[in-house]
């Protein structure tokens, strides 16, 4: 048994054995508005006080990329699963999940798998979310061949909370002076997800597709939502009791990590008796109710005195056991003083281990060696004297750049309520979580392809678009979250952009902070590596990151769509020729190899002076300058959410290098300025210094005019909507 303990806990996935040096040496953590940072299933930020109660944000990030490569529909789903069990955890109620998901290509017609993954994948995500009662946000959709033999499937979960009611994710102090006992909840343990922690922790095998399908866990949101309402009614009477409790959900490592963690995070130790264990099926071993991953439980330390109650809740109250066979609640064992982790079966203590050195005690070292990073150039002349029009059109065709409403088409955003700015109609979905309040809160998902050209720059552009989606609705930052996918760490090159992914996080968090002094807090996240297949396809460096922000009332958040016919078009943000990794690229491949270079000060600034003037209220529309560059950005803001276009827009580049102008992809802002707020916008870009200049105006003709020194373009936007919809079939 201790080998299946050591085998599960000291894998990657649990341990975080190669990162969590680099993650504690570089990322910022603390903050004024952090109220539990890192450690614990999920973290929490302020957030707003309403009728006299304090409010919390709870945040966490998850990956769930082998099992979706493996069982597409299955592993997605049990994703979104666990994600939200963290969130419940810190007694906080699910108020969004968000998923960033990285696809495969097929481009020689040999690959057509990936396209089945995705659709399994997203309807995964539906499957799990839509029936729960949990809306999905918002997120992102990213194709690129190293995908293909890999797909990221990243997601995270928000919870809000009234501060004076977190539940920590371990044994209460109380538990020095009073006995305590471990109750297993939820469904009965099953096979299913045995050896899932090991799985995620290793190069995928294809040959090995018998036993990769059994590392998958099984879901099943209905249970689920009978349990969510019976921990709803959990947490009501532990607050009116004031009973202290540890909760903690069982996903990687099953009762093992579960009951190991919520124990050793408090130096207590476990005594577990697996025949207590409610299982499916009489046959399974013990490794096996130990260590296998079946969805839909949690971990329960409560008083052993008080145990009656929370059993009553589940087995009574909320009836599991006639909802699920075996499933309800169990005291499966007893928190002890002394730091071991005992699990004894029929009779005979098989296990007896140091409960510090299964939990945190093992790391690997890991050597970094910087890789040679082609930065090819091709002359400026090349590209002023190119006949680009036809990339105006053809870039809105590609799979990175076009609508991805036939994505999130298929989940439901609006099921409990308070969503008031959706998918597709802004930088961020915004959703006002308190009951009679106008607080709001916006959230978005973002990362890019920039890590095989530079992977610093990948690492710290990810937060600097995730900030600009929040400032661009008129939130001021609070938090993110990060998600890092990468290939096998055992390799120096691949640990090298690991390590610069973190540090570039780490730089940018240091500068788009609104509080001064203070770098912007990650509160929670994930390390997902061995992102490779046997055959050395590995994914490029894929930093995840979540972000979410507070706007004082939402009725002054900004949608990206042009309101009003002359009204005037400005950029915020220099153009940049820094190609690498970007949209036109994959059309155009000579292009030079720069990744579009973070300029930190220069877009702190920029942001200072969109959410400056946002609740001013002298912008009409905001639309972030990122994938596709400025060219997509326009069309975008034409086109809106599902292409209902009313206005037109003719513009004017000063710029005589046309081609950066239109498609760099360097961060800035799109912005409308209504004529009677003219003077007031240029006066505060002055005031901060930042690049600023009107390049058009919108007009009533649905047409797109680009005039330049030596040409005079006119895109018809019907046709420029059908190339953008080539997806929403």
């Amino acid at each position: 048994m201790e080998e299946y303990i050591f085998d599960t806990m000291w894998s990657e996935h649990c341990s975080y054995k190669s990162s969590k040096d680099v993650l504690k040496k570089y990322l910022p953590t603390k903050g004024s508005n952090v109220l539990l940072g890192i450690g614990e299933d999920a973290g929490i930020i302020k957030f707003a006080e309403c009728e006299g109660k304090k409010y919390g944000i709870v945040m966490a990030h998850e990956s769930h990329n082998h099992p979706s490569q493996v069982l597409p529909t299955e592993g997605a789903a049990a994703g979104v699963g666990g994600i939200v069990r963290d969130v419940y955890c810190m007694g906080a109620d699910v108020i969004g999940v968000l998923d960033s998901l990285h696809f495969g290509l097929d481009e020689d017609g040999t690959n057509y798998h990936v396209e089945e993954i995705a659709e399994g994948v997203v309807f995964g995500v539906s499957d799990y979310a839509n029936p729960l009662g949990v809306p999905v946000l918002g997120g992102e959709t990213i194709y690129h061949p190293s995908y293909n033999d890999n797909c990221l499937v990243n997601v995270g979960a928000l919870g809000i909370l009234e501060t004076d009611g977190i539940i920590h994710s371990r044994v209460p102090d109380d538990a020095k002076t009073i006995p305590y006992v471990l109750i297993l909840v939820g469904k009965s343990t099953d096979s299913t997800g045995f050896g899932g922690a090991s799985f995620a922790s290793a190069t995928l095998d294809n040959a090995d597709e018998a036993k990769n399908i059994g590392a998958v866990q099984a879901h099943d949101p209905f249970l689920k939502r009978v349990l969510a309402e019976a921990i709803k009614e959990m947490f009501r009477v532990v607050k009116t009791k004031n009973i202290k409790i540890g909760f903690k959900d069982l996903g990687a490592g099953g009762i093992a990590c579960a009951s190991s963690e919520i124990a050793a995070a408090n130096n207590f130790g476990v005594k577990l008796d697996l025949e207590k264990v409610n299982i499916s099926n009489p046959d399974l071993p013990p490794e096996v109710i130990a260590c296998s991953e079946t969805q839909e439980r949690f971990c329960i330390a409560v008083p052993k005195d008080q145990a009656q109650i929370f059993l009553d809740i589940f087995n009574q109250e909320f009836e599991l056991p006639s909802i699920y066979y075996k499933a309800g609640a169990i005291i499966i064992g007893d928190v002890s003083q002394e730091p071991f982790y005992d699990i004894f079966y029929k009779g005979e203590q098989i296990c007896h281990l140091p409960i510090q050195a299964i939990t945190s005690e093992v790391r690997a070292e890991r050597k970094s060696e910087s890789r040679n990073l082609i930065a090819s150039n091709v002359k400026n002349e090349t590209l002023i004297n190119l006949q680009f029009t036809p990339y105006l059109k053809s870039i809105l065709a590609l799979p990175n750049i076009r609508s991805k409403r036939y994505v999130y088409r298929f989940y439901d955003q609006a099921v409990r309520g308070d969503t008031t700015m959706y998918p597709g109609e802004a930088d961020s979905v915004v959703i006002t979580p308190i009951k009679n309040c106008n607080v709001g809160l916006a959230v978005n998902m973002s990362s890019n392809l920039y890590g095989g050209n530079n992977p610093y720059v990948s690492g710290a552009y990810a937060v600097a678009e995730a900030i600009r989606n929040i400032v661009a609705v008129g939130a001021e930052p609070l938090a993110i979250t990060d998600c890092l996918n990468y290939g096998n760490p055992e390799k120096p090159d691949v640990f090298y952009d690991f390590e610069e992914g973190v540090k570039g996080i780490a730089d940018a968090c240091k500068y788009f902070s609104f509080i001064k002094n203070e770098s912007l807090p990650i509160v929670s996240g994930n390390v997902s590596f061995y992102n490779e297949s046997k055959s050395g396809n590995a994914i490029i460096p894929s930093p995840v990151i979540m972000a979410v922000g507070r706007i004082p009332d939402f009725r002054f958040s900004k949608s990206l769509q042009a309101k009003e016919s002359g009204s005037h078009i400005f950029l915020l943000g220099e153009r940049f020729p820094e190609f690498g990794g970007t949209a036109i690229k994959e059309l155009i491949k000579d292009l030079n190899s720069f990744a579009p270079e973070v300029r930190f000060d220069t877009e702190n600034k920029l942001n200072q002076v969109v959410y400056k003037l946002i609740n001013e209220n002298r912008l009409a529309a905001v639309h972030d300058i990122s994938m596709g560059g400025l060219y997509v950005a326009l069309v975008e803001m034409l086109l809106g959410e599902r292409g209902n276009f009313s206005l037109g827009a003719e513009i004017q580049p000063k710029n005589e290098d046309i081609f950066t102008f239109l498609f760099s992809e360097n961060g800035g802002f799109l912005v409308e300025v209504a004529e009677i707020n003219l003077t007031n916008v240029i006066k505060t870009c002055e005031d901060f210094g930042i690049f600023y200049e009107e390049i058009g105006r919108f007009i009533t003709e649905p047409i797109l005019n680009i005039t330049t020194k030596n040409d005079r373009i006119k895109l018809d936007l019907a046709e420029l909507n059908q190339l953008w919809q080539s997806g929403n079939r």
